[in-house]
């Protein structure tokens, strides 16, 4: 009996020391959990997903346009088909739309015990940060597609891309986490003598 309250006791002393943190990672895994119950939605699917994938195809198609990028290419909805004899076709789907790692990105900042008006500026931030890399990834995945071994195209989008993604999204999160808990605060009110 006595063992069972000495748990007891040292649980709720561990719940009440790690509060904070418990609530960050509930909060956190129920949006991430909606969020990507969402996304399987077929009307969200087909009316935000699809576009955002679409403008994703296209800005890439844009950059790889561009002369001195030097990949001339078609964009149809999702797909990239490379023209002037390059015979590489690219499709963007869902998961290489950046909304996945946008959705666990958005789920850490609102987890963060902290006023949406200390953090909003630092959220878009990080969504444009992130998204900037997500178009680096598709050109060079058209540009590897292009130009190398389907083994080499393989790796970069199964492998490198997949863990860079990872890591730059979690370091954009720390980055604007850090910047938000350090902005200027107001200074506490003194006591009067």
């Amino acid at each position: 009996m006595i063992e069972q309250k000495d748990t007891a006791n040292r649980l709720q002393n561990f719940a009440r020391e790690y509060r904070p943190e418990i609530r960050f990672v509930l909060i956190f895994l129920v949006i991430v959990g909606l969020g990507f119950k969402l996304v399987y939605n077929k009307t969200v699917a087909d009316h935000v997903i699809v576009p955002i994938t679409e403008l994703e195809t296209l800005v890439a198609s844009k950059i790889l346009n561009l002369s001195f990028v030097g990949y001339p290419n078609r964009q149809k909805g999702t797909v990239l088909s490379g023209t002037g004899g390059n015979p590489f076709r690219m499709e963007v789907r869902n998961n290489c739309n950046g909304v996945y790692e946008s959705i666990v990105f958005l789920a850490a900042f609102i987890a963060i015990q902290i006023p949406w008006r200390r953090k909003i500026g630092w959220v878009s931030f990080g969504f444009f940060l992130f998204h900037l890399v997500n178009e680096a990834r598709l050109v060079s995945l058209f540009i590897i597609g292009s130009s190398y071994s389907t083994q080499t195209f393989d790796f970069f989008h199964e492998t490198f891309w997949q863990y860079t993604l990872v890591i730059v999204t979690l370091g954009i999160f720390l980055f604007c986490a850090n910047r938000v808990t350090k902005m200027e605060r107001p200074a506490p009110v003194k006591e009067a003598a």
